[in-house]
């Protein structure tokens, strides 16, 4: 072996481990993700209908803000990894164009332009009544101007863009219910004979060990 075939050897490895890394992180930014739109949901459907409690009526709106700007967030760097994994994935070559893959890719534009349409149409409605969005206590400086009549536009916007976006996450899900399935599995662990018929959980389990008297007998 040559001197330029070791030498070439460490750099062959590095890109798939580059390209691991990567889509590790973005996995990473799904999952935390997916635990604040559960989070948006529930605060959501306080705001929406405000509780007679003080401290709910106080938490609510806080939260959704707060959680909705953090999302947003993550969401900016989640599209920009997710553009680098693409791009180093199709630089040498070309996708191979199936019915499978345009629906893969249809589904995933319309989850992220409506994961990205729900938070900017809620500043939309808060800035145009003229009122700050809070990030966990700082105030976050207004994207649009003040309009009373916007109101209905944005109020709308953020109603149906966050109950769209809902149904095609149960579409994802759907999609890849495999990977759901085991997720929470590992969450929510259940013995996996309780999934199988008396026949095949029978044939699972460990023979009894023989005697010792018994197999000395048959010899």
């Amino acid at each position: 072996m040559g001197l330029a075939t070791i030498a070439k050897q460490p750099n062959s490895t590095e890109k798939p481990q580059r390209q691991n890394s990567k889509f590790k992180h973005l996995m990473w930014l799904h999952w935390i993700m997916a635990g604040l739109m559960i989070l948006l949901y529930l605060t959501g459907v306080y705001v929406a209908h405000p509780s007679q409690a003080n401290f709910i009526q106080w938490l609510s709106p806080f939260l959704h803000q707060s959680v909705g700007t953090l999302f947003l967030f993550l969401l900016v760097a989640r599209i920009f990894l997710l553009l680098r994994v693409v791009g180093s994935k199709y630089s040498r070559r070309l996708p191979n164009v199936t019915p499978n893959w345009l629906k893969t890719v249809s589904l995933h534009t319309i989850l992220y332009f409506f994961m990205l349409i729900a938070p900017i149409s809620g500043f939309f409605l808060r800035n145009c009544r003229g009122v700050n969005t809070t990030f966990f206590g700082i105030s976050v400086p207004p994207i649009f101007a003040a309009n009373s009549d916007w109101i209905e536009l944005a109020r709308s916007s953020h109603f149906w863009a966050s109950y769209i976006f809902l149904v095609f996450i149960g579409l994802h899900m759907l999609a890849h219910w495999r990977l759901v399935r085991s997720r929470l599995r590992r969450f929510f662990p259940v013995s996996k004979k309780a999934y199988l018929p008396d026949e095949i959980a029978a044939t699972t389990t460990k023979p009894v060990a023989e005697p010792l008297a018994q197999k000395d007998s048959r010899e």
